[in-house]
């Protein structure tokens, strides 16, 4: 089975049997100085210069978020979100969850947020903004410059879920004046699921450490920041994910560093889109991540059409659910695939359309 979906995406050879290479027990200074060593440069990857700023949990993306708003966020603070998808609604899920009082700036599947919905907000007494950069579900990309200027205007909080954009799209913490990333191991780095990395500016540890302790005993960050200083976790972490995010690491700087990754992912991305056009399929016109790309029907049923890719041609790219379950399907750029991958794919693709488009044709007879 090909893997064109946005995670777990397709491994890389030497990541996948990473296991083979053996490992040792983690409780060892050894395994702490290998950990250490990733991650300084995942948070150079991520445009984060502080010292011990970026923690990793066992646990899956949304393990993560629950985690970020327990730890940062109190009923005292006023949280904004942009609602464009099912992620960024896994952000006001949340905050309702944590009876953190929020407002969400809600955008239709395909409505490009603008300047325009963020000028009611302003100067509205909110101190953090929530945001899924490339809202997964529909793949548009939501413009950082914009959202980092509105909150340093506000003098608020900018807390992103990069879990699909990091390593396709350019990304800068510092730069950009975010507070916390949050990313995932089966995305961008193409490592196994199960491990979650959340990466902090210096006045966000400052707050999490001045805020009341937060619900969960498990994804208390205050021992995770104490840990990490020796490259270590307060229990048992995703060790296996971590021997691969060092073997991929490796594979990132000997193709280039991250510029030059994120360039092979944004080549992949335009060569699939140009095809695509070319064909007829119809792009969704929004900003789009290098991510992925959305494929919207009229007059086929998406969601038929990825399953045939599936069962008869052994491809897999992502369905949506809710409402755009029969009109969307999402084709992935990262992970290891290929030009001649993607070739495969698109004729496969159209193949699959033929035969939807004949038996509804049958049916209609």
């Amino acid at each position: 089975m090909k893997q064109f979906i946005v995670g777990p995406v397709e491994m890389y050879p030497s990541t996948k049997h990473v296991l083979e290479k053996g490992y040792t027990y983690f409780r060892t200074e050894e395994y702490g100085n290998m950990v250490k060593k990733c991650l300084k440069k995942v948070s150079e990857y991520l445009g984060n210069s502080t010292e011990n700023s970026l923690i990793y949990l066992a646990a899956s993306g949304t393990g993560a978020m629950d985690a970020v708003v327990d730890n940062c966020m109190t009923q005292n603070d006023k949280a904004l979100v942009i609602n464009g998808g099912s992620f960024g609604h896994r952000f006001c899920e949340l905050l309702k969850w944590h009876n953190v009082p929020f407002e969400a700036i809600n955008l239709n599947w395909d409505e490009t947020l603008t300047e325009n919905h963020l000028q009611q907000y302003e100067n509205k007494n909110f101190n953090t903004l929530f945001v899924n950069i490339d809202e997964t579900q529909t793949g548009q990309l939501y413009d950082i410059k914009m959202l980092s200027d509105f909150c340093k205007r506000n003098n608020m909080f900018l807390v992103v879920d990069a879990i699909s954009s990091f390593l396709a799209d350019e990304y800068d913490m510092e730069k950009y004046g975010i507070d916390v990333t949050i990313i995932s191991s089966q995305k961008g780095l193409c490592l196994s699921a199960g491990m979650s990395l959340v990466s902090f500016s210096k006045r966000m540890i400052e707050k999490i450490n001045s805020n009341p302790l937060p619900k969960s005993y498990y994804f208390n960050f205050r021992d995770y920041f104490r840990n990490i200083e020796r490259g270590q976790t307060p229990y048992t972490p995703a060790v296996t994910t971590m021997y691969e995010l060092n073997d991929m690491i490796e594979l990132i700087e000997n193709a280039g560093g991250k510029d030059a990754w994120i360039k092979k992912v944004t080549d992949k991305c335009i060569y699939f889109r140009k095809k695509a056009a070319e064909l007829g399929l119809k792009i969704p016109e929004y900003p789009k991540s290098n991510t992925l790309t959305p494929l919207y029907f009229d007059d086929v049923n998406a969601g038929e059409v990825v399953k045939i890719l599936r069962e008869k041609y052994q491809i897999c790219v992502n369905p949506c659910g809710g409402e755009m379950s029969n009109k969307m399907l999402r084709v992935a750029h990262i992970g290891n695939t290929t030009i001649q991958d993607i070739d495969i794919l698109l004729e496969k693709l159209m193949l699959a359309i033929k035969e939807v488009k004949d038996k509804k044709l049958q049916g209609a007879i």
